[in-house]
């Protein structure tokens, strides 16, 4: 059994493998306060005697979580991009920076397709990345997400309010909440659909493109060229390089 944990800004992801089938998921909120929902989501895991691999972008809730397997679980977790390689190429300038969500994404992603390949990972930030047909991680896009937006706009102005976003009755806003909502909602759109089509010109093919994270489903319901959603590919992705644990990690650096 593998405990897989993918932790986020904001939230904690944990999906609880038996070979290669992801038997359940779990969430918590990515806070320090939440360490008694982490320990009843994973007591019945380690009952069982699981392993476990973290895929984090979030020091502060890694940091906790490590303390928490430790001191109430008795579980040394093996962390992607340290204790474990991530098993493809990263033709990138700085591939010690790229986000490792990012790059277990690509592994899940290629998996599957065994081609050139596009992951949209549309949660706090929006990640729009490119796989080559030899499953090598080419780079990618990095922009706000829809709550960020809306924080920023909030933050940055002195009227403006923050809200949540939902798919707008009408493009044209009839009041202040009705305009920022339509903005960002389909701004959001706009942009990831015209992203992806850059992407494929300088990819130049019909690259697959898959879809993840929390706003996956409402992205993929507006942006035909998305013709898969897969909700817990990060998962599928610490799952698969965690049984690849002697792998090389490839990291080729491009000048």
């Amino acid at each position: 059994m593998l405990l897989a944990i993918d932790i986020g800004n904001t939230n904690i992801h944990i999906g609880i493998f038996e070979g290669d089938t992801l038997r359940s998921v779990h969430t918590t909120e990515a806070a320090y306060s939440r360490r008694a929902n982490l320990i009843k989501i994973l007591n019945p895991a380690i009952l069982n005697k699981a392993e476990a691999a973290i895929a984090s972008v979030n020091p502060k809730a890694e940091a906790f979580v490590i303390e928490t397997l430790h001191r109430h679980l008795q579980v040394k977790p093996r962390i992607i991009g340290k204790d474990l390689p991530v098993p493809l190429a990263i033709l990138t300038g700085s591939p010690e920076k790229v986000g490792i969500d990012r790059l277990v994404n690509a592994v899940a992603a290629f998996e599957r397709t065994k081609n050139w390949t596009i992951v949209v990972d549309a949660g706090t930030a929006i990640t729009i990345d490119g796989i080559n047909d030899k499953g090598a991680f080419l780079g990618g896009i990095i922009a706000p997400g829809t709550d960020i937006s809306s924080q920023a706009l909030h933050t940055s102005t002195a009227l403006l309010p923050q809200i949540s976003i939902r798919r707008p009755q009408h493009v044209i806003g009839k009041n202040t909440e009705e305009a920022i909502n339509s903005g960002i909602y389909w701004g959001t759109v706009g942009m990831v659909n015209q992203l992806i089509g850059m992407i494929r010109d300088e990819m130049k093919c019909q690259a697959t493109v898959i879809a993840t994270g929390g706003n996956a489903a409402m992205l993929a319901r507006e942006i035909p060229l998305i013709t898969t959603v897969l909700p817990y590919l990060t998962l599928e992705g610490i799952s698969i390089t965690h049984k690849s644990p002697h792998a090389s990690s490839h990291r080729v650096t491009v000048s």
